[in-house]
C-alpha cells in the first residue's frame, strides 16, 4: 500500500478540479478510484466516473456497468454510464477488436468530458501497461518517438476523431506504480473489483505479451527487464521532447504568410528526417488525430513534398486530406474547411465522425418509398437503381457552397441551402445534414428526395438500398 501512494503521481490534476475518471471495474481502474476519493476533499477535487459498456463480453459487460454504477454510488461519486457495440464497429471498420475499443472508449470519454464539463479526464494505466506497449509497439516496427510509450499528460484531441475537438488533457498518474502494488491496494482498503475473462485471452496480442513474453524474458534473460523498459521509454520520451522543440522551430520557418499551410521549397532544404518530424508536428496541430499520423501516412504526405511540380491529394481518411496545391502543402478536414467527407462501404455499416450517424449499404431488389420524412430526422432510408449506380464510389458529404441538386419528380434543379431551408432545418443543424454524392452528383438528401435518373422503375429491378440512423452509442446517467 506503501508502495502505490509513493508512486501515484497526482502533480498533474490540481486542486479544485474537476475530474472525469475512467473505471472499467478492473482493478486497477478500482484502485484509481479510491485513491482519487481519498484524497479529494483535501485537494478540493470533484469527482465524476465514466463507464463504457463495450458489449464485448455480453452480459459479462453489463454486470461490469452495473458494479461500477454501484461502486460509484457507494461512494457518493455521480456517474455516466455508456454503450457502444464494438464487435460491430470493429468489423465494419475492418480493424482489430483492440483498436476498435480504443476508439469507441475515447470517443465515449471526449462526448462524457463534455457533457459533464470536467477539466481532466484521468485514466488507470500502469507500469505493466507501459512495458507491454513497449512491445507491442517495437513487434509492430513502431518508430523512436512511439518507443517512449504511454505518457502522463496528452491532450485528449489528439485521440479522438471528433470535431470539434475536445480541450480537456488525459492525466495517467499510476504510470510509476506496479500492478502487484494496485493489488496489494486494494486489499489493504478492502476495495472490490471485476475480473475481465478476456485478459486471459490468447488471441489478444498485448494478453501475448503480458503472459507469454514478459515473464519469459523475465525468467531468462533479465529479471529487471521491466525497470529497463521504464528507463529506455523515459529516455526516448525525453530525447522525443527535446527533438520535437527542435522541429517545431523549424516548423515555424516553413509556414505560409496566412499560416494555413507549408512553404515546400523551405520544407525540402531539411534533412529527411527533420521533414518527416515537422510534417507529423504540423498534422497533429492542425488537429489530426495521433492513430492517424501513423509511419506510412507521413512517409506518404514526405513524398508529396519532394515532388518537383504538380498538385496532389491524399485521403488519409476519417475525413482527413492533404493536398499539395502547387508549392504549398494544405490540410484540409470535411473535403472543403469544415464538415465531413466519407467513403462508403459499398456493402455493409458506414459510421459518420462527428455528427453521429451511420450509413448502411445493402444491394437487393425493389423499391422503397419513406414517407413523411424531412432533412435531419432519422431514420431516413432510400432506393438508387444500381444500373445507374454501377458500382461507383458513393460519398456523403456535408453541403458546400452552390451545390444544386434535380429532385425526382421535379423540374430542373434547386439549391441545397433552399431545400434545406424549405424543410425548416434549423441554420445551425444545416452542416450537419449528410448529403449521398456519386460521380460529382448529389444523388439523396435523407429525410428528402432522391435525384432525378436514380429512380428503381420496378419491384423486381435491382436496387441500391440505403439507411440512415442514430449512431449506436448510448450514453445515460446514474
Amino acid at each position: 500500500m506503501r508502495l502505490f501512494e509513493q508512486r501515484l503521481n497526482v502533480s498533474g490534476l490540481p486542486a479544485g478540479a474537476h475530474l472525469l475518471v475512467a473505471v472499467s471495474g478492473g482493478a486497477d481502474s478500482m484502485a484509481l478510484l479510491h485513491a482519487l476519493h481519498e484524497r479529494a476533499l483535501r485537494r478540493r477535487w470533484r469527482l465524476t466516473v465514466a463507464h463504457l459498456d463495450h458489449g464485448i463480453r455480453g452480459k459479462a459487460s453489463r454486470d461490469d456497468a452495473t458494479f461500477v454504477r454501484k461502486a460509484a454510488r457507494g461512494l457518493g461519486i455521480p456517474c455516466v454510464i455508456g454503450r457502444a457495440p464494438v464487435p460491430s464497429l470493429a468489423k465494419r471498420a475492418g480493424i482489430s477488436l483492440e483498436m476498435a475499443a480504443r476508439q469507441a472508449r475515447y470517443a465515449f470519454l471526449a462526448r462524457a468530458a463534455r457533457k459533464t464539463r470536467a477539466d481532466y479526464v484521468v485514466t488507470a494505466h500502469t507500469a505493466d501497461d507501459q512495458a507491454e506497449t513497449f512491445f507491442l509497439k517495437l513487434l509492430r516496427g513502431a518508430g523512436r518517438g512511439a518507443l517512449g510509450g504511454i505518457r502522463e499528460t496528452v491532450p485528449l484531441s489528439g485521440l479522438v476523431d471528433v470535431k470539434p475537438a475536445p480541450t480537456q488533457a488525459v492525466v495517467r498518474p499510476m504510470l510509476c506504480v506496479a500492478r502487484r502494488d494496485v493489488m496489494d491496494y486494494l486489499h489493504k482498503v478492502g476495495a472490490a473489483w471485476r475480473e475481465d475473462l478476456t485478459n486471459a485471452d490468447p488471441s489478444f496480442l498485448r494478453n501475448r505479451v503480458r503472459r507469454e513474453l514478459l515473464p519469459l524474458l523475465e525468467k531468462d534473460y533479465n529479471p529487471g527487464i521491466r525497470g529497463v523498459v521504464r528507463r529506455m521509454s523515459d529516455v526516448f520520451s525525453m530525447e522525443d521532447a527535446w527533438m520535437d522543440e527542435m522541429a517545431r522551430s523549424l516548423l515555424e520557418q516553413c509556414r505560409t504568410e496566412e499560416r494555413k499551410g507549408l512553404d515546400l521549397a523551405r520544407m525540402t532544404q531539411f534533412p529527411g528526417a527533420a521533414r518527416r518530424r515537422v510534417i507529423r508536428i504540423w498534422m497533429a496541430e492542425c488537429g489530426i488525430p495521433e492513430p492517424r499520423v501513423d509511419y506510412d501516412t507521413v512517409v506518404r504526405v514526405d513524398a508529396m513534398c519532394r515532388r518537383k511540380t504538380g498538385s496532389q491529394v491524399l485521403d488519409i481518411g476519417g475525413g482527413w486530406w492533404v493536398a499539395r496545391v502547387y508549392r504549398v502543402l494544405l490540410i484540409r478536414h470535411g473535403g472543403e474547411g469544415e464538415g465531413f467527407y466519407v467513403r462508403l462501404r459499398a456493402s455493409g455499416v458506414t459510421v459518420l465522425p462527428g455528427v453521429g450517424l451511420r450509413v448502411t449499404v445493402s444491394v437487393g431488389r425493389g423499391i422503397l418509398r419513406q414517407r413523411g420524412g424531412r432533412p435531419g430526422v432519422y431514420p431516413a432510408e432510400a432506393t438508387l437503381d444500381a444500373g445507374v449506380w454501377g458500382g461507383r464510389e458513393l460519398v456523403v458529404r456535408s453541403r458546400r457552397p452552390g451545390d444544386r441538386m434535380e429532385p425526382y419528380g421535379m423540374h430542373g434543379s434547386r439549391k441545397v441551402q433552399d431545400i434545406l431551408v424549405d424543410a425548416g432545418v434549423p441554420r445551425g443543424e444545416r452542416d450537419r445534414i449528410p448529403l449521398v454524392e456519386c460521380g460529382g452528383e448529389i444523388v439523396w438528401i435523407p429525410g428528402y428526395r432522391i435525384a432525378r435518373g436514380w429512380s428503381v422503375q420496378g419491384q423486381g429491378e435491382k436496387s441500391l438500398k440505403l439507411v440512415v440512423q442514430r449512431s449506436d452509442d448510448l450514453m445515460e446517467t446514474g
